[in-house]
């Protein structure tokens, strides 16, 4: 491929990037963030590799200031020297290629995917917690603390940890709570889709959704004084049957999603079987808070 087909695929691609930042949230939410730095980043290493080995499986052409051998059979006369006016000038050395070539080309990869790393980040910003102004944060906030209340039985507040002093990636846990107490953590990403279900914007069928009701509800669970991880996830799953309800799901696809946590209990929690769920969580069982109800969880 030609340096000009290299740009003109950089210069559509940039484009194509441009145009997912200013796109409908929708859409931005559809395309994970790493999609196209992992794409510019894959063509500039392919771009790199295509040039390295054309340049090793092909012999160096001879240079100089005559026509080239390959410009007099297109053009001109092949076997026929030419005419020399001035033979110090044909016999001169060539014009020197421009150093360091490749530091160029290096630059303008890395140039390529920062570019793509900054349209990523700046799409993280508008489309997460942290994208929504503070009046609303607050309300959400106020939403999943009443919500927690109802199964703490006490007054409680939930708040979205966007430090992440107390949960997150560092502290591998998306929600904590204090056993009894008055205060519970949730992560931003865990907010922002609860968020959605508040406002009806949620679009997602299962999982995302569906756990981020089960973390809330285990949480509460927390402060209503259960200590065991898998029984907070036992009566978690029920009663993240009206929590969804309450956020505003119909009652059928609150069922459908604690259905679904229920029966990914055991692989969710593969690498901590203290998360697992208790063998009385079941209908009719031990842990069923419903035990009149023929309905699990």
């Amino acid at each position: 491929m030609s340096s000009r087909g290299i740009r003109r695929i950089r210069l559509l691609f940039a484009l194509l990037v441009l145009g997912w930042f200013f796109s409908p949230p929708q859409w931005r939410y559809a395309v994970p963030l790493w999609l196209p730095f992992l794409i510019a980043l894959a063509l500039e290493i392919e771009f790199g590799v295509r040039g390295w080995l054309r340049a090793a499986t092909h012999a160096p052409r001879t240079r100089g200031r005559a026509p080239q051998p390959v410009d007099l059979e297109r053009f001109g006369w092949p076997g026929e020297a030419p005419e020399e006016d001035d033979p110090a000038f044909w016999s001169s050395p060539p014009v020197p290629r421009a150093k360091h070539l490749w530091l160029r080309r290096l630059a303008a990869s890395l140039a390529v995917v920062a570019f793509v790393a900054l349209v990523a980040w700046g799409v993280g910003i508008r489309r997460g917690w942290s994208s929504l102004d503070a009046s609303t944060r607050a309300r959400v906030e106020r939403v999943i603390s009443h919500q927690a209340a109802a199964i703490a039985g006490h007054q409680v507040q939930v708040r979205c940890d966007t430090s992440g002093t107390h949960v997150g990636s560092v502290q591998e846990a998306d929600g904590v709570a204090q056993v009894g107490g008055t205060r519970a953590w949730l992560t931003p990403s865990i907010c922002f889709r609860l968020y959605r279900v508040i406002d009806h914007h949620d679009s997602n069928l299962f999982a995302p959704t569906g756990r981020a009701i089960a973390v809330l509800a285990h949480e509460s669970w927390h402060l209503h004084r259960v200590t065991s991880e898998g029984l907070a996830n036992c009566y978690a799953f029920q009663s993240g049957v009206v929590i969804g309800a309450r956020l505003g799901l119909s009652e059928s696809r609150a069922y459908a999603l604690m259905r679904e946590q229920l029966a990914n209990n055991a692989a969710d929690s593969a690498s901590d079987a203290s998360y697992v769920v208790p063998a009385g969580c079941r209908n009719g069982g031990r842990y069923d808070l419903h035990p009149t109800s023929s309905r699990f969880p």
